[in-house]
C-alpha cells in the first residue's frame, strides 16, 4: 500500500492563506483607526456577531478583546431575533462579521443597530451589501482565494488576523501591560 503525503496540499493552503494576509495588510486605511479609536473609548461593551465560520471568528475575537481590558462578547445571530437583542445597549459597540455581508441571520441585528442609534463596525467582504452600506465603519475584507475552493479558509483567516490587529491596537492605545494582564487571568 503506497504511503500518502500531504505536506504539499499543507503548504498550498498555508501559501493562500499567507496571501490573504498579504492582500488584508495592503487593504488597511483610516476605518481601522476610527474602528481602534471607538473600541478605546466605548464606555460599555463591545459586542461579537457572525454567523457560521464567521461567528466562531466573532466569538474568538470577543475572547480576544475582553483578555486584554475591552469588556466584549459574542452575541448569537440566530439568537439574537429570540430576545438575545435585549443584551445590547444604546452605549454598546457592535461588530458584525459577514464574508457576504448579505447573511439573512444578521438582518434584525444591524436593524436594531439602525433603529438604535448604536455604532455598527462591519468587517465584510462586499462593497454592495446590507452590512457595508448599514456600518458606521466599514472594515474591508479583500476578495481571496479559499484553500479546497468551497468553505472558508483564507478570509477566516484574514478576519481573524484583522480582529487580533484591532485588539492588540486597542491594547497598546490603553496602555493595557502585563499587570493589567495578570489581574484579569
Amino acid at each position: 500500500m503506497k504511503k500518502n503525503n500531504y505536506i504539499k496540499s499543507a503548504r498550498q493552503v498555508i501559501n493562500l492563506e499567507i496571501k490573504a494576509l498579504e492582500k488584508l495588510k495592503k487593504s488597511l486605511n483610516n476605518s481601522f483607526n476610527d474602528a481602534v479609536n471607538q473600541i478605546v473609548k466605548c464606555q460599555s461593551k463591545v459586542i461579537l456577531c457572525g454567523v457560521g465560520k464567521s461567528g466562531l471568528i466573532a466569538n474568538k475575537i470577543a475572547a480576544t478583546l475582553s483578555s486584554v481590558g475591552t469588556p466584549s462578547f459574542y452575541l448569537s445571530a440566530s439568537d439574537s431575533s429570540h430576545g438575545d437583542l435585549g443584551s445590547i445597549s444604546k452605549k454598546d459597540i457592535l461588530i458584525l462579521i459577514s464574508y457576504s455581508g448579505q447573511t439573512n441571520e444578521l438582518k434584525n441585528v444591524i436593524q436594531y443597530a439602525n433603529r438604535n442609534k448604536i455604532l455598527l463596525i462591519g468587517i465584510v467582504s462586499k462593497k454592495n451589501s446590507l452590512l457595508y452600506e448599514a456600518s458606521d465603519i466599514k472594515l474591508l475584507i479583500p476578495n481571496v482565494i479559499e484553500a479546497g475552493g468551497i468553505i472558508p479558509t483564507s478570509s477566516t483567516t484574514a478576519t481573524l488576523a484583522l480582529g487580533d490587529a484591532l485588539a492588540i491596537a486597542a491594547m497598546k492605545q490603553k496602555k493595557f501591560d502585563k499587570i493589567d494582564f495578570k489581574k484579569i487571568h
